[in-house]
């Protein structure tokens, strides 16, 4: 009788550590289901930062253009300014008080 009342105690403790098991690998399942789904979104995220970056390159770059293109154009006219002011000075000095 106590045999049978050992071996009983030994298979619901068999039984319980099964039973532990597939719940812990239910559970490790669960988690490496959602860590598959972090990794999916956070690569979603990476790659829209990628494109982000490339945008705000390309922008920095065509704004650099942009202002060099002003800045030479402003300096022909500080010239062409500084020309006219000479001109403007001999001819005042041609024409007289």
């Amino acid at each position: 009788m106590t045999s049978d009342i050992t071996v009983q105690i030994l298979r619901e403790i068999r039984d319980g550590i099964h039973e532990m098991r597939n719940d812990f690998n239910a559970r490790l399942d669960e988690t490496n289901n959602r860590l598959d789904q972090r990794d999916a979104h956070l690569d979603r995220i990476e790659h829209g930062l990628d494109n982000l970056g490339q945008v705000m390159r390309q922008f920095a770059l065509g704004q650099a253009k942009h202002e060099r293109f002003h800045t030479h154009h402003v300096e022909i006219l500080e010239v062409d300014v500084n020309d006219l002011k000479g001109r403007v000075a001999r001819l005042e000095e041609r024409v007289g008080p």
